[in-house]
């Protein structure tokens, strides 16, 4: 995201509304750099489900793929393959959007199935994400500053 974003933060009584949330916010006209979904388990448990992070995985199998490739072109390809799969895999495994450290503080708050929906947004959207998604409870935002 270029400009500013701000942290917005939907408190949501359950994970199916949650969910429903987060399709809500998929349809507004909003600039959302990432969103996430934090749940606390009936064992208190905090889970995340985030919607734009990329995974070690996902990383290490187009790194891969983009070596291999480049390894084809340039006559080697095991050992570019594997220098690709390792970038990727780094390159998945940092941490974009907003930090699961901050994500998990916000979910110790929650008592047993409740939820929140956590979206990065554009500064210039918040107040139709925040109009948007009134109607599923409790809605604040932060400067991303603020964010660990």
């Amino acid at each position: 995201m270029a400009g500013p974003a701000r942290l917005v933060v939907v408190s949501c009584a359950s994970r199916e509304e949650a969910d429903r949330a987060l399709a809500t916010l998929g349809a507004l006209d909003a600039k959302i750099a990432d969103a996430a979904v934090v749940t606390c388990t009936a064992s208190g448990r905090i889970e995340l489900q985030q919607t734009r992070q990329v995974a070690a995985g996902e990383g290490v199998v187009a790194g891969g793929t983009v070596g291999l490739v480049a390894g084809m072109l340039l006559g080697g390809p095991v050992g570019v393959a594997l220098l690709g799969m390792l970038g990727g895999g780094i390159w998945g495994a940092r941490d974009t959007g907003v930090p699961d450290a901050r994500l998990r503080e916000l979910g110790e708050s929650l008592t047993p199935g409740r939820a929140l929906l956590c979206a990065l947004v554009g500064e210039e959207s918040v107040a139709a994400v925040r109009d948007g998604l009134a109607a599923y409870g409790e809605v604040g935002d932060a400067e991303t500053s603020t964010l660990p």
